[in-house]
């Protein structure tokens, strides 16, 4: 091996030095990458990088202005329509982070006053903690996942007349765990409610057609909305917020939208193409759909306990950190890559986790968990 401390890898020290996919080079040498977000490995497919070339050349590096002065280019307005299209909403609005969304979405809701108090899934991403904290209201965590509990905390704290907002992840990333959002649903309508989802890791990946956690369920209610991210499913870069022409077009208006300067225009073509790609090829969808559970009925097998949905995702703890460290060091010595994390809903001790993408072939998924149940 090239490199001096296997501890570099797990720290993340070590830059990587190619594209996000199936295979990885760090420090000079190539892995079997089993980590990050690059579900369909969109981020170094040809056809998006041509066309973020493309766009590069024609618009520059960004439109160098807010959306609310010059800084909307007729390649941002395509990609919104198509967004909009894809989701079947009558309008959609882009923003230059994924972060944002959760906290732009609120900020509007609330002006539109639909909701009087909130209820947070205990678990809900940085960016949800951080937006129901911004806005306002009276904040109440509920048990993660729980729809008995959300519904024993609004009849505990919401008053007579008291809208609540529902605020939730779709997927969760660290043990892609998906939230129950039909209970959620039926509990919301009973006391007058909305709910908001950040669904970040549910759009592309999850329903028939990639629309996230909504076609998943297969959910119409009018009182549901969500947000998503380009930088994950469809290879590019950037949030987005579709929905109604009158919620969009608040979202437009918030000085928060209006005082960012858009993302750079090779993101912004790389958006309209990944989406196009999974719009008009599902069988990548099918093809990762069958690569998780090609993974995860090899983890049960080894004992690992992991769910059987179509989420990419599957993570487990040990006792010790040591005994999670060991393991991803003894992967490292065999070109394998998987995630000793500690992040929000990996409790104290963190996880191992994997992601499986689409672009992983039957070998690579194979050799992993024969690996793993070598050093098991």
């Amino acid at each position: 091996m090239n490199y001096n401390n296997e501890k570099d890898f797990m720290n993340f020290k070590l830059p990587m030095e190619t594209s996000s996919g199936a295979e990885i080079i760090l420090n000079g040498e190539k892995f079997n990458y089993f980590a990050g977000t690059s579900y369909f490995g969109l981020h170094n497919d040809p056809a998006v990088i041509n066309s973020a070339t493309e766009a590069l050349s024609k618009y520059g590096l960004t439109s160098s202005s807010s959306r609310g002065s010059f800084g909307t280019t007729k390649l941002i307005v395509e990609l919104e329509q198509e967004a909009a299209d894809y989701f079947e909403t009558e309008s959609a609005a882009f923003l230059p982070s994924g972060f944002l969304t959760s906290p732009i979405a609120l900020q509007v809701l609330n002006q539109q006053n639909l909701f009087d108090i909130v209820f947070v899934d205990e678990l809900a991403h940085y960016s949800n903690q951080l937006a129901v904290k911004i806005i306002g209201k009276p904040v109440i965590q509920f048990a993660h996942l729980n729809s008995s509990d959300l519904e024993s905390k609004i009849q505990q704290y919401g008053e007579v007349n008291k809208k609540p907002l529902v605020v939730t992840d779709g997927i969760f990333p660290i043990h892609g765990k998906i939230a129950p959002i039909n209970n959620y649903s039926t509990i919301v309508e009973k006391y007058g409610g909305i709910i908001w989802i950040d669904d970040a890791h549910g759009v592309g990946v999850l329903g028939n057609n990639g629309r996230g956690i909504i076609e998943h369920f297969n959910l119409t209610n009018e009182k549901i909305f969500f947000g998503g991210t380009f930088s994950k499913a469809f290879g590019g870069f950037g949030g987005f917020i579709p929905g109604a022409n009158k919620f969009v077009e608040q979202i437009r208006n918030d000085n928060f939208f209006n005082g960012a300067t858009p993302a750079p225009s090779a993101a912004i073509a790389a958006n309209l193409t990944g989406m196009r790609i999974l719009r008009e090829q599902p069988e990548k969808r099918f093809r990762l759909w069958n690569n998780a559970k090609k993974l995860k009925t090899g983890l049960r097998k080894l004992g690992i306990e992991v769910d059987d949905s179509n989420v990419p995702v599957a993570a487990w703890s040990l006792k010790t950190k040591s005994e999670m460290q060991r393991i991803t060091d003894e992967l490292i010595k065999k070109n394998y890559l998987i995630q000793f994390i500690n992040y929000v809903g990996a409790g104290d001790n963190g996880v191992l986790r994997i992601v499986v993408f689409e672009t992983h072939t039957e070998e690579q998924i194979d050799g992993l968990l024969d690996q793993l149940g070598k050093i098991l």
